[in-house]
């Protein structure tokens, strides 16, 4: 039978008021210290002890679980010093509102609490390991993914290095010979001299020093680069690289923006490539009174470097490409100074950014090319 069957059975008989005595006294209810049954207003109705029934007793507990009709529980001790865990439920009878007080002994109860804390614990270490687990895998194979793809790039870069090492000696030997008695053999040219034949000769040198630039570039290019850092004043720097650049043939006006002196720990030379390499850059894309506008300035931590121009700006396309290898949109040239520039930045732990707008008909303003570099101090 049902708790709630002889609550009802009880409930009609009055003449059962032991039911709840019988109750706590079979086996299967031993954790049970006592039950009672109460009205709203707190009087005993049944009790597993027959002595209390018909007793009136003011209980915070009851009255609040009459008027919110919510279960209360909580420990308390009994006069006989008895840990229990009291659950008081509303209950209906008859249409007639009711609170059943059950008294479990607390040992067993709070058995099944650590049991059950045990396990959701032990759950929580599981899925705490797993995660961990888990998350050192991705870890893991990302790292390795990364070190494959470094690897191979690494393997690529050999054998580039390796044909580039053997092109330039193959070519530097027979063009040396060919560039030096060309010049030999203009300065041996007399005024009476052909004019077409000095033309050649012209041609010949001009074409040997391009053959020279390529295999420097390709060296450059495929090597490791290998670093060699100093502090040095980085406005001193820039202003050597524009005093350096060769302005003879137009009009262009290169500027530098510098704060008071900046001390950065780099190395010098990577970084004099790198200035010279995209000064080269804007001064092949501006007319001949373009303007080169470079400027630095320190946060601290990290150096700023922009360098500017007003000449005739990229494309999307080409903005993408800029910084791969063989590709270049002039008519000359190698196709390796962004490639070399991108590779040193990264080499000197820092980052680049190419921003451009080519000129259209409609506009009225050349936009031009800006390259910002991040460097660490």
């Amino acid at each position: 039978m049902s708790l709630e069957a002889l609550l009802k059975d009880s409930y009609e008989f009055k003449n059962r008021k032991n039911i709840f005595k019988d109750i706590i006294t079979e086996s299967k209810w031993e954790g049970i210290a006592f039950i009672a049954l109460y009205d709203k207003k707190g009087k005993i109705l049944l009790h597993s002890n027959e002595n209390l029934i018909g007793r009136e007793v003011p209980d915070e507990f009851i009255k609040t679980a009459a008027e919110t009709g919510s279960t209360i529980n909580r420990y308390a001790v009994l006069g006989t010093d008895e840990r229990v865990f009291i659950l008081d439920l509303p209950v209906h009878i008859k249409n007639t509102a009711n609170i059943l007080r059950l008294a479990l002994r607390a040992y067993p109860v709070e058995g099944i609490i650590r049991q059950a804390r045990l396990q959701v614990l032990g759950m929580a270490v599981v899925i705490g390991i797993l995660w961990v687990i888990g998350y050192f895998f991705i870890r893991a194979s990302r790292r390795a993914e990364e070190l494959k793809t470094k690897m191979a790039e690494r393997e690529r870069l050999a054998v580039i290095g390796e044909m580039a090492s053997v092109l330039a000696h193959e070519i530097r030997n027979p063009l040396g010979s060919i560039k030096g008695f060309a010049q030999y053999l203009k300065e041996q040219q007399s005024s009476r001299a052909v004019e077409q034949q000095t033309g050649y000769l012209d041609i010949i040198i001009s074409e040997s020093k391009r053959l020279e630039t390529l295999t420097e570039d390709l060296l450059m290019y495929a090597k490791p680069v290998e670093l060699k850092l100093e502090e040095f004043d980085i406005g001193r720097l820039i202003d050597e690289v524009i005093k350096s650049f060769d302005r003879s043939a137009g009009g262009i006006d290169i500027t530098a923006s510098v704060p008071s002196e900046i001390k950065v720990k780099s190395d010098r030379d990577k970084l004099t490539q790198v200035l010279a390499n995209l000064i080269n850059n804007a001064a092949d894309a501006v007319a001949d009174d373009g303007i080169i506008e470079v400027k630095a300035e320190s946060t601290g931590k990290t150096l700023l470097l922009t360098i500017k121009d007003n000449g005739c700006g990229m494309d999307s396309e080409t903005m993408q490409r800029a910084f791969e290898p063989f590709f270049t949109a002039k008519t000359r040239g190698t196709g390796l100074g962004l490639a070399i520039v991108d590779k040193l930045v990264k080499a000197l732990g820092g980052k680049i950014e190419l921003e451009s707008e080519p000129l259209y008909e409609s506009s009225l303003r050349q936009k031009g090319t800006v390259f910002k570099i991040e460097l660490p101090c």
